[in-house]
């Protein structure tokens, strides 16, 4: 009975994640929300974290309108999110063209080694608006 019951289910959430079930359409005013994954090669969380702060710093400057939090997983140590919100895609696309590489001329190039992979972004829509 059980395996029945998720035999129905699954079919569903896969159609939502898929993009089957239709989605709001985005505007250009509305915000754009973003969760991003960073990988840190294990025993150097110390130093990411300094960077990562600076980052921070870096950005809140610049951007004091914008939510930029990071934040440091307490399961994995290696692991570090950030959660952004922009109020719309002209912000989200300045950030990541102009102010993240104005940012690496200023704190110099990333160290060799310190990240595992390149970061994952998720880029969501808010639901029940």
């Amino acid at each position: 009975m059980i395996k029945h019951k998720i035999f129905m289910v699954v079919p569903f959430f896969s159609a939502i994640i898929s993009g089957c079930v239709s989605q709001p359409v985005k505007t250009a005013d509305e915000s754009v929300t973003v969760v991003a994954r960073i990988y840190v090669a294990p025993g150097r969380e110390a130093e990411a974290e300094a960077r990562l702060i600076k980052l921070h710093e870096f950005v809140m400057k610049a951007e004091p309108n914008i939510t930029y939090r990071f934040y440091h997983s307490k399961k994995d140590p290696t692991l570090f999110v950030t959660y952004e919100i922009y109020p719309n895609e002209a912000a989200a696309g300045q950030h990541m063209k102009v102010l993240l590489p104005s940012f690496g001329k200023e704190a110099g190039p990333t160290p060799v080694g310190l990240y595992t992979r390149p970061p994952e972004f998720e880029f969501l829509n808010e639901i029940g608006k």
